[in-house]
């Protein structure tokens, strides 16, 4: 099964499982890098002069511009990490610790919507290279406790001791968003599940996520979902 490149790099980490057929296909993707990390079966890669066998716990880093082929075995199975295009990993292959094995099976168990695929992202990638930077994992992190607060650009790239410009670029790289609408998706996900709970007012709400007033917040939830914060409190209690 031949992997088809993103239009640009400009894209948010992606996570795949894929079968590969028995016929030999060469190929590049320009535009990312890719870890391929073996669950079933084995899948068998020729690059940069190097032949890899990628069978289940291993892992092989493909850069962007490697011209790579590659066959796959009867039953085989690969969890397949597209990455921005960001830093110059070179091709290697790596055998997976057993915690880094279990995340993996427990990731192909799970499908994760677009949302939740750069957090995952982040931990596979501290353990597929642990020197790889990715600015998503480390920004919830910072973020999480401090939705109620003012928050800046210059806040989030100081926390990932980022200049505020490289800061904006490589946020925009890894998940097609500027720094303040990754901050405004995240708020609102804190309030919808806030919402969920059916004991906050939207006001009480509002201040949790760093709104001062509710018809702010209300304005901004609209937007975000399509209905107003009292609509989706009615939702849940319906379902």
């Amino acid at each position: 099964m031949a992997l088809h490149s993103p239009a640009s790099a400009m894209f948010r980490p992606q996570i795949e499982l894929l079968h590969y057929g028995s016929e030999s296909v060469s190929h590049v993707h320009g535009s990312h890098h890719q870890w391929v990390v073996g669950l079933e079966g084995a899948l068998e890669l020729e690059m940069a002069g190097h032949a890899y066998r990628n069978a289940a716990g291993r892992a092989v880093c493909i850069p962007a511009g490697f011209s790579h082929c590659y066959a796959g075995g009867t039953g085989n199975r690969q969890l397949v990490l597209n990455l921005p295009a960001l830093g110059e990993p070179s091709p290697r292959q790596l055998d997976l610790p057993p915690a880094a094995r279990e995340l993996v099976l427990w990731a192909a168990r799970h499908p994760l919507p677009d949302t939740s695929q750069p957090a995952l992202a982040g931990l596979l990638l501290q353990w597929l290279a642990p020197s790889g930077f990715v600015l998503a994992p480390r920004l919830d992190r910072f973020l999480q406790t401090r939705l109620a607060r003012p928050l800046a650009v210059v806040d989030m790239a100081s926390a990932c001791r980022l200049s505020p410009s490289h800061f904006h670029a490589r946020l925009k790289a890894e998940t097609g968003l500027s720094p303040m609408a990754y901050l405004t998706r995240m708020r609102m996900e804190r309030a919808h599940w806030l919402l969920q709970s059916l004991h906050a007012s939207v006001l009480d709400v509002a201040l949790q996520v760093g709104y001062q007033s509710a018809s702010a917040f209300s304005a901004a939830y609209r937007q975000h979902y399509g209905y107003p914060p009292g609509q989706g409190r009615a939702r849940v209690r319906r379902s």
